[in-house]
């Protein structure tokens, strides 16, 4: 094993495994086999640590095996003797097609994710970090970002690594605040759907583009298609109504959203009742 600096300044257990010459084919349930980014719950481990299956999406069983080139990082796992790969963790991977791991995440399991309600998006970074520090340790793990802010099990990983500076398996106050800035529900809270509206409107012409648009929504390669979603008059851009119901989706939980535009569109039909009548 061997112990290295990445270049988020995290320590990355590396395992190496030499003259390791395992032709393991990956077998699979899933519609697709082969696919090269695996996101489950390990299964099982065999005894020599280098074979393993994981539960992917839960309908897929993908069994995977180590080389000397794969990486291994343990995330949220202190480096204390605990840091190899158990039944029940959650796995995130990029592999080939015959399951050898390029790389690979194990992180601690997560269990039941829980809602804070509303009263998050009123408190700051002081007054969140205590709500979720459940065990009262001054600092975030893995499960408990993952359970209360931000649950992903396929970017959450590298997230977390990311801002874990001293890979310590935990968010200190520095730490968690710059995790915290990432996280969209967050940032988005941070300001009005009509403040948010008026920022990205560079034009000033009442609606948003796509490229306005993704001063709101930064999911990069997705934007496109989350516009398309969320242009619910298909005219090709967003009015301030269109883009509050996406921010509120993402703040509030889309279901909260879901209720409030049937009620819109029932407070429109109405309406419209009303003006045929008159």
């Amino acid at each position: 094993m061997i112990l290295k600096q990445s270049v988020y300044g995290v320590a990355i257990l590396v395992i190496t495994f030499s003259g390791l010459t395992l032709n393991t084919q990956a077998q699979s349930n899933s519609k697709k086999p082969n696919s090269s980014v695996v996101v489950g719950t390990l299964t099982n481990v065999d005894s020599s640590g280098k074979k393993f299956a994981v539960q992917q999406n839960g309908e897929s069983l993908r069994n995977l095996y180590l080389d000397s080139k794969s990486k291994v990082y343990f995330i949220g796992l202190p480096a204390n003797g605990k840091q190899k790969p158990m039944a029940g963790q959650g796995v995130k991977a990029t592999v080939d097609k015959d399951g050898r791991v390029k790389m690979i995440s194990f992180t601690p399991p997560v269990g039941e994710t829980k809602i804070l309600g509303e009263k998050r998006l009123k408190m700051t970074e002081t007054e969140l970090l205590k709500e979720v520090d459940k065990d009262s340790s001054n600092s975030i793990s893995y499960v408990e970002f993952s359970k209360y802010i931000y649950n992903s099990p396929k970017h959450g990983p590298d997230s977390f690594r990311k801002a874990d500076k001293d890979g310590d398996g935990a968010l200190d106050s520095t730490e968690f605040v710059e995790a915290l800035n990432k996280v969209s529900w967050w940032t988005l809270s941070r300001k009005t759907p009509g403040q948010w509206f008026i920022q990205a409107d560079r034009d000033k012409d009442g609606v948003l583009d796509t490229k306005e648009f993704g001063l709101i929504c930064t999911s990069g390669n997705h934007l496109k298609n989350i516009f398309k979603r969320v242009d619910r008059d298909k005219s090709g851009s967003l009015n301030e109504r269109e883009t509050e119901a996406y921010i509120r989706s993402i703040t509030h939980g889309k279901e909260r959203s879901k209720q409030k535009r049937k009620r819109d569109e029932k407070v429109t039909t109405q309406s419209i009742r009303r003006t045929s009548i008159a």
